[in-house]
């Protein structure tokens, strides 16, 4: 199955001026020095896969506190402060005057609706239409004192189909509809922390109880503690019940016990695994994957990723700056027919530019321990 994303090109986009992959695999591990760009990478990856969904936008914005406080007690910045959305483009312009912006490209056998975004920001108004039923949006003035009340607005054209959002509407985290004309592929992304709490892995529980995934997710478990024999979701939603908790079967204990009982690494490899099982025919993005995984079980880990890549369809793009990491992607990706590709971004002159290495590479790489995080 060819991947969701064959190739990719990245312009203006944070701390990519003109970023071009080419030939990305099934699964794909980045790796960099710090501040070269992976996690910036990954956010690139999921724009696209989610169709310039504006509730990824806000996560994105949200995740790295660019939106400041959700507390609607404090202070709400004015319509007009664009600092926290120039965060979104390369150099921080100031985007009231340079018409600056950012696009996003694919190419593979993900859906022509979703194959291209390209964002700026402009100032706007808004009319009435003749009916005085709808609201539109219209360009301003250059002058921006001609037309009253102008506004900062988030321009979007994904593949060809415009959208205007109001930046204060982003900023206050207001509810948007989605676009109809969009047809998303799945995509879940794992931060480095997210599997901390069990509870948030909720939903995706919820998504996958009682399918032919389910019992991957024990199987996975097992290669972290091999006692393991079930996995449940308990509790409800609601704070005063405490929230939802992950309990497991163990032949260590005579009763179901918390699954953050078993340590870092079967809570980090529980959300992996669930998140991969979420993403069926999609696309998974797994930043900082090796987090609380010790190295002597990576390398099953990396085939158990590379197993369920293949069975279920999706396009695994994970970041990592450990040797470990590496080496056992090595190992899995020597292994399996789908294929594994390594990239590594670096920075020259302000600019980010991936190296990528084939399966044949890799073997290189490991066997002389070239450098390559």
């Amino acid at each position: 199955m060819a991947p969701f994303i064959d190739s990719l090109e990245v312009r203006g986009f944070r701390a990519f001026t003109d970023l071009k992959i080419d030939s990305l695999g099934k699964v794909n591990l980045i790796t960099g020095k710090n501040n070269c760009g992976k996690s910036t990478l990954l956010e690139a990856v999921r724009m696209l896969a989610t169709g310039g969904a504006l509730k990824t936008i806000v996560e994105i914005l949200d995740y790295r506190e660019e939106l400041g406080s959700a507390d609607k007690s404090e202070r709400v910045p004015q319509p007009q402060d664009l600092s926290p959305f120039c965060n979104l483009f390369t150099g921080f312009p100031k985007l009231a005057s340079s018409g600056q912006g950012f696009a996003i490209a694919a190419s593979g056998s993900l859906p022509e609706a979703i194959s291209r975004i390209e964002a700026n920001i402009h100032w706007f108004v808004g009319r009435m239409d003749a009916s005085a039923s709808m609201q539109r949006y219209e360009p301003a003035a250059e002058d921006l004192f001609v037309d009253v009340d102008p506004f900062p607005a988030l321009e979007l054209n994904i593949a060809g189909r415009q959208r205007v959002v109001p930046l204060d509407r982003l900023r206050r985290r207001t509810p948007m509809r989605a676009d109809a004309d969009v047809s998303p592929a799945p995509c879940v992304y794992l931060d480095p922390f997210s599997s901390r709490s069990t509870s948030q892995m909720g939903a995706l529980w919820d998504a996958i109880a009682l399918t032919d995934v389910e019992q991957e997710i024990v199987e996975a478990l097992r290669l972290v503690s091999e006692d393991i024999q079930a996995v449940q979701m308990v509790g409800g939603d609601e704070r005063w019940a405490g929230g939802r908790t992950a309990i497991a079967k163990s032949t260590r204990y005579p009763s179901p016990v918390p699954l953050k009982s078993f340590g870092d690494g079967v809570n980090r490899l529980f959300g992996i695994i669930l998140s991969l099982c979420n993403a069926r025919k999609g696309v998974l993005l797994v930043d900082e994957v090796e987090n609380g995984l010790h190295y002597s079980v990576q390398s099953d880990v990396w085939r158990t990723l590379f197993r369920l890549a293949q069975d279920l369809n999706v396009q695994v793009f994970a970041t990592s700056h450990s040797w470990d990491c590496v080496r056992a992607f090595q190992e899995a990706a020597h292994e399996s027919p789908e294929a594994g590709v390594l990239i590594r971004l670096s920075n020259h002159n302000d600019r980010i530019l991936p190296t990528l290495f084939s399966e044949h590479e890799l073997d290189i790489v490991t066997r002389d321990q070239i450098e390559v995080r």
